[in-house]
C-alpha cells in the first residue's frame, strides 16, 4: 500500500562549483494522498466578546458560530469559549446533535459585549479543554476571532506579545495544535501583524474581515478547509546537514518564515501541523556549503529530509536524500529550476511586505516610497494584480501627503500571503 504522504525534493541549482561558499535552495513538498479518510476534528472556537464587539459584530459571531456547529460531522468535537475580562466556556468537547444545538443557542444568546480583551486567559482556557480530547486520531485546531488589541486585566494594551506567541508555539510544537486567526473590522483597531504572527506560530491561516457581513463566509470557508484534514501532528526533520542553514520558509499554500533552525549534530525538526486533502505544503530551505580548493567533481549528499506522522498508535516516517553535484562546467552551473526560483521570488515578496510594515511604522515616507517601488515591481513580475493595485493605492496616498492606513497594510498582507501556484 502506498504511503499516505508523498515526499518530493528539488534544488534551485543541482550543480555547485568545486570550491568556495555556495548557496543552494532546497524545495521540500509534502502531498497527502487523495484517497485518505479525513480525521475527526477536535475544534476550539475562541471568540472575543469585549466591549468593542457590541451590536452587529456580536450578532454575526452568534450566527457564524451556530453555522459551524450545524456543519459538524458526527465524530467531530467542538469547544466554544468566549473571552473578555474573563472566559466563558459555552461548550466543552461536545458532539453534534439536538442537545448541543440547544446548549449553543442558550450560551450564545446570553453573551454580552463587555469588558476588556484578555486574550491570554482565553488561549489558556481553550487549550486546556482541547488537551483533554486531543489524540493522533483527531485534528486539534483553534479558530480565534478578535477585533481589538490584547489587554492586561486592567484594560491597558498588553505590549508583551512574546507570551502569546510562545503559548501558541508551545501547543504547536508539543501537541500539534494549529491556530487560525480572524481579524474583524478596521485594521486600525487591532494589530493585524500580531494576529498574523499568532497564526504563523500555530501554522494556521490569518484572515481579514473588513466588514461584518464577510465574517460568516470567512468562518465557513476556513472551517471547511480544516474539516478536510487527513493527517495530524506532521513533523519535518532535516538530517545529515552538510552546510549551514540560512533561512527556512513555508512557501505553499501560503508563506511563513520560521525562526532560524539551530541544527544539533546536523539535525533539526519543525512542526508542520495538519495536512488537508488535496492541499500539499511546500518549504524552502537555504543551505550554504563551503568546499576547500582542490575538491574533485562528483556527487555529495547535501542533506536528507524526513516527514513523520502518527498513525495507529505509532510514529511513521518517510525519508529522501538530497544530492548535489560538484562541477566546474559553466553551462551546468548556469542551470536553474524555474519552479524553485519562482517560489524563492514569492518569499522575497513576503520579505518586502515585512519591510513595508516596518517602513510605515517608522513614519519615513522616503523609506516607504522605496520599498513600495521594489515591491510593486516584484508583484507585477509575479502577476499579482490585486497586490499591485493595493500598492498603487498606497503610492497615491503618499503623493497626497497622507499616511498609509492599517487597512491598506492588512489588504496588502492578505494579497501577499498566499502563493498563487506551485510551479
Amino acid at each position: 500500500m502506498p504511503e499516505p504522504v508523498a515526499l518530493r525534493t528539488a534544488l534551485d541549482k543541482t550543480y555547485r562549483p568545486l570550491s568556495g561558499q555556495f548557496l543552494t535552495t532546497v524545495l521540500v513538498e509534502l502531498a497527502p494522498r487523495r484517497d485518505l479518510v479525513r480525521l475527526p476534528l477536535n475544534l476550539g472556537l475562541l471568540l472575543d466578546t469585549s466591549e468593542s464587539m457590541a451590536g452587529d459584530k456580536l450578532e454575526a459571531v452568534r450566527s457564524a458560530t451556530t453555522a459551524i456547529i450545524v456543519a459538524l460531522d458526527a465524530q467531530d468535537l467542538v469547544t466554544v469559549a468566549a473571552f473578555n475580562s474573563r472566559v466563558n466556556l459555552l461548550l466543552r468537547g461536545e458532539r453534534r446533535g439536538p442537545a448541543i444545538l440547544e446548549a449553543a443557542a442558550q450560551g450564545l444568546g446570553k453573551l454580552r459585549a463587555e469588558g476588556v480583551t484578555s486574550l491570554l486567559v482565553g488561549l489558556d482556557a481553550v487549550y486546556r479543554e482541547l488537551r483533554r480530547l486531543a489524540g493522533p486520531d483527531r485534528t486539534t485546531y483553534v479558530m480565534l476571532l478578535s477585533d481589538g488589541y490584547p489587554t492586561t486585566p486592567q484594560g491597558y494594551i498588553d505590549d508583551d506579545r512574546e507570551q502569546y506567541l510562545n503559548r501558541v508555539d508551545l501547543e504547536m510544537r508539543e501537541r500539534g495544535v494549529s491556530l487560525t486567526t480572524i481579524g474583524l473590522g478596521d485594521a486600525a483597531n487591532y494589530d493585524q501583524a500580531f494576529l498574523r504572527a499568532l497564526a504563523d506560530a500555530g501554522n494556521g491561516q490569518c484572515l481579514y474581515c473588513r466588514t461584518v457581513p464577510e465574517l460568516a463566509e470567512r468562518f465557513a470557508t476556513e472551517f471547511e478547509r480544516i474539516q478536510r484534514s487527513v493527517l495530524s501532528d506532521v513533523r519535518l526533520t532535516v538530517r545529515d546537514l552538510s552546510g549551514s542553514v540560512r533561512r527556512l520558509w513555508r512557501v505553499y499554500p501560503d508563506k511563513k518564515l520560521f525562526d532560524p533552525p539551530k541544527p544539533v549534530d546536523g539535525r533539526f525538526s519543525v512542526p508542520v501541523g495538519a495536512l488537508q486533502e488535496g492541499q500539499p505544503q511546500a518549504f524552502l530551505l537555504d543551505v550554504v556549503t563551503d568546499l576547500p580548493p582542490g575538491s574533485s567533481p562528483g556527487r555529495i549528499q547535501l542533506l536528507s529530509v524526513e516527514v513523520q506522522w502518527p498513525s495507529g498508535g505509532e510514529l511513521r516516517q518517510l525519508s529522501a536524500p538530497v544530492l548535489l553535484d560538484l562541477t566546474d562546467d559553466r553551462r551546468a552551473l548556469a542551470q536553474r529550476n524555474p519552479e524553485v526560483v519562482r517560489l524563492a521570488t514569492e518569499c522575497l515578496d513576503a520579505m518586502l511586505e515585512g519591510q513595508l510594515e516596518q517602513a510605515v511604522a517608522s513614519g519615513d515616507s522616503g523609506r516607504q516610497t522605496n520599498v513600495l517601488m521594489r515591491k510593486k515591481q516584484l508583484t507585477r513580475r509575479l502577476g499579482k494584480t490585486d497586490a499591485t493595485r493595493v500598492l498603487e493605492e498606497m503610492e497615491e496616498a503618499l503623493a497626497r501627503g497622507e499616511v498609509i492606513s492599517q487597512d491598506a497594510l492588512a489588504r496588502s498582507s492578505q494579497a501577499t500571503k498566499p502563493t498563487q501556484r506551485l510551479g
